[in-house]
């Protein structure tokens, strides 16, 4: 059974994109499943659809092919930014959470991720 188990489980995690705290308070960093204009896009939709009071804007990117996506709560707050960069075939970036959530950190930024 064990050696099942073990197979099992790198097939459960195949999906999961690697999170890892950063040296910044509030700060991680991610590895996106998709290219950075996607991802980037993708984060900000998760932002809009978490919260009704929240709006996203994802700025074209520059001759790196870095993407910022910013997210400000509807009255002009910042709430949460993503510096997305090309890593290959996919994008890496440093997600700068602004806010505490009552239900955790790690629980926001598995929203704000889904499916990136």
């Amino acid at each position: 059974m064990k050696g099942f188990a073990s197979s099992i489980l790198p097939l459960l995690f195949a999906g999961c994109a690697l999170v890892q705290q950063d040296s910044t308070p509030g700060t991680v960093t991610h590895s996106f499943a998709q290219p950075p204009q996607r991802a980037a896009e993708c984060f900000a939709r998760n932002a809009e659809a978490h919260s009704s009071a929240l709006a996203a804007e994802v700025r074209p990117a520059d001759a790196r092919g870095r993407v910022e996506v910013i997210v400000r709560v509807k009255n002009g707050v910042t709430y949460a930014t993503a510096d997305i960069r090309p890593v290959g075939q996919r994008a890496a970036g440093a997600i700068t959470l602004m806010v505490i959530s009552s239900r955790g950190t790690d629980e926001l930024l598995r929203a704000l991720v889904e499916g990136c």
